[in-house]
This record gives structure tokens, C-alpha cells and sequence, in this order.
């Protein structure tokens, strides 16, 4: 009797396991025209070629599912994709085997999302996983404004890259080891909030954009331009508020570029351990209304500020460096210890420290 007991255990378990390990194959060859779901059980999903999603037609996927692009295939959404999973069955995109893919191009005849009715074009609890280079861009929209939620991208060459108007709501995810996690070009629209950010190198901000409540960590010094970079050629508003930026190889914060009609505000941000906090442009500091205040600078490895760049002729105000807490340093030192790389000859430092004597909230 006891034999048996463990016998029919025996054969339970092998059973189970041979449940848990059978599947599917789907391969994917042709476009979707109309309304279509895929589902985790007949999954993974194979895509063999450039996929599109035509306007007016939805694919929906399943918790759970897999989809693996072949070499160098990508997907157009010109209609609708929601890809919704859950915290326990994330859906994952990756190339087949490892391979390079192409990610996702999201046109302007895509179903827009909508944040108040939660409808439209949507990833959630999903994981993108590119081979190092690829894709460019994973997730590129050319004028759709999309939704990322509790959402997880790896080795890519770029994130997310909006333009064209586009906009899009990136939310409580992690972007990793991507060379630029995100590229919001002018014109577009972005609201980043509650994100990690880790072993990138770059990300650039333009158009409107709101980006608080991150953490930017080991973020690499590769290229001209690293760290988080302001490049606002046009209008547009950007509030960098309340986030964290910790171990950058290089400069944790750079302005590359403003206009006469730009707004930038960074504002109750923490600097942590990085190399240099500020790398500021003496020539575009005083475009527009740019406002640095209430941020924690708490030490640096080689400066607090740095500046760059040709003085401009018409413009002689310096830069006002509204109160912020500056760790330990005395304004002397800080006043010393700040870096003017600008063309020779040298001009007089044009910043004016107003440190606060305690730590911002």
C-alpha cells in the first residue's frame, strides 16, 4: 500500500512536469487586417517577418505570452496594440535565439491612448529584451501617443524614442544598460514618472516633459553627450523634479541647447557620488527661463558645475544659481572648485552661488 502511495506520487509528478514543459509553436507570416488576440497557450509566437498592425484593426496579448521577432523583423502599428499582462506573467518580446530585431514603430494612425478612459495603445507588465546594439530604437512613435507601465527594457541601443509630436506616459519601470533610455525630440510630449534608470549612458529631453520621481543610477561617460541632456531647439516646458541621480561616470546633468521660449526647471533633485552634477552652456544658460533651485548637490568626485561653450555677445547676466545645498563646501570653495572650459580667452565666471545653509525637502 505504501508502494503504491509513492508510485502514483511518482507518476503525478512527472505528469505535471511534463504539462509544464509542452507547448506551442506559432509563427507569424502576414499582417493583421483585422481584430486578433494571442494567447499564452499557443505561444511563443514566432514573427518571420516585418509586421504590421493596419489602422482599425487590434491585436490583444494575453498575460503570459512570448513573442520572438526573427533577425532584423520588426512591427508597424498603425492600428491598435494592447499588450497587457501581469506582474506574475509578464509578456516578453525579445529576437529569436538572441538575435538583433527591429522593435516597434508606432505611426500617427495608431489608436491613441487615452489616460482617461485607459484605452489605446498600451504595454503593460512587460519585458523587451534587445541583444546589445538592436534595436535602434525599440519603441519609436512617429506621432502616437502610447502608454508604458510596470514595464521592463534591456539591452537596446535606444529605449523609447518619441517624435513628431508623439507623446507618451512612461511609468514605473526600469529601463537597463541602453545606451540612451530615452530621446524626446521637440515638438513631442513625455511624462516619466516613479523609474529606475541603471548602466545607461544618456537620456534627452526636448519638447514637454515632465520627469520626476526617478532614479537615475551608474550612469556611463561615453560620447559627447552623457547624463541626462536638456536639447530644447523650439518652445516647451521641462520639469525635472524630485529625482535621484546617483554614480554617473560623467556629468549627471547637462544643458545642451535652449531657446527664447523655453522653460526648464530642475527643482528638489538629490546628486549623489557622481563625477561632475552640472555641465551648464554659457551660451544658452540665460535663453528662456531656467531655473535651478532647491537641489541636494551632496559631493562630487571632480566638480559641482561645469561651463562650456562661447559667451554670447548680447548677453552679459550671469548665471543665477538660485539656493540650492551644496554639501560641505564653502562658497569659496565652491566658487574655486567650479570649472570654466569655455573658449579662450577665459571670461570671468559668470555664476552666483546661493547656497542653502540645510538640505531641500
Amino acid at each position: 500500500m505504501h508502494s503504491n502511495s509513492i508510485l502514483n506520487q511518482l507518476l503525478t509528478l512527472l505528469l505535471c512536469s511534463l504539462t509544464t514543459f509542452s507547448y506551442a509553436l506559432t509563427y507569424i507570416g502576414q499582417s493583421i487586417e483585422k481584430d486578433s488576440k494571442w494567447y499564452k497557450q499557443q505561444g511563443p509566437y514566432i514573427i518571420t517577418i516585418d509586421l504590421s498592425i493596419y489602422k482599425g484593426a487590434t491585436l490583444e496579448i494575453e498575460p503570459g505570452t512570448q513573442i520572438f521577432f526573427a533577425k532584423e523583423t520588426f512591427m508597424t502599428v498603425a492600428g491598435n496594440l494592447i499588450a497587457k499582462g501581469r506582474q506574475s506573467q509578464k509578456i516578453r518580446f525579445a529576437g529569436l535565439n538572441g538575435t538583433d530585431w527591429g522593435g516597434f514603430v508606432f505611426t500617427r494612425d495608431c489608436n491613441d491612448y487615452n489616460p482617461t478612459t485607459k484605452e489605446g495603445v498600451c504595454f503593460e507588465y512587460c519585458r523587451f529584451e534587445g541583444s546589445g546594439t538592436q534595436p535602434t530604437h525599440l519603441i519609436q512613435s512617429k506621432g502616437c501617443k502610447i502608454q508604458i507601465h510596470a514595464c521592463q527594457i534591456t539591452h537596446c541601443y535606444t529605449a523609447i524614442l518619441l517624435e513628431r509630436q508623439a507623446e507618451c506616459w512612461l511609468s514605473n519601470s526600469v529601463i537597463e544598460h541602453c545606451n540612451r533610455a530615452i530621446d524626446v525630440k521637440n515638438t513631442s510630449i513625455a511624462t516619466i514618472e516613479k523609474n529606475k534608470m541603471t548602466g545607461c549612458n544618456s537620456i534627452r529631453l526636448g519638447g514637454t516633459t515632465t520627469f520626476k520621481n526617478n532614479i537615475l543610477k551608474k550612469f556611463t561617460g561615453q560620447g559627447r553627450h552623457s547624463g541626462l541632456v536638456v536639447w530644447m531647439k523650439g518652445g516647451g516646458k521641462i520639469r525635472i523634479i524630485n529625482n535621484q541621480f546617483i554614480r554617473f561616470d560623467a556629468y549627471a546633468f547637462k544643458l545642451e541647447k535652449t531657446s527664447n521660449r523655453s522653460t526648464l526647471i530642475l527643482q528638489n533633485n538629490n546628486f549623489r557620488h557622481n563625477h561632475s552634477n552640472l555641465k551648464l552652456s554659457r551660451q544658452y544658460f540665460n535663453k528662456g527661463n531656467f531655473s535651478i533651485k532647491e537641489n541636494n548637490f551632496f559631493n562630487y568626485r571632480n566638480h559641482h558645475v561645469s561651463i562650456f561653450g562661447p559667451k554670447p555677445k548680447n548677453n552679459s547676466a550671469p548665471l543665477q544659481l538660485a539656493a540650492n545645498y551644496w554639501g560641505k563646501s564653502s562658497l569659496e570653495k565652491l566658487i574655486k572648485n567650479t570649472v570654466d572650459n569655455s573658449e579662450a580667452p577665459l571670461p570671468k565666471l559668470d555664476v552666483v552661488f546661493t547656497p542653502l545653509s540645510t538640505k531641500a525637502n
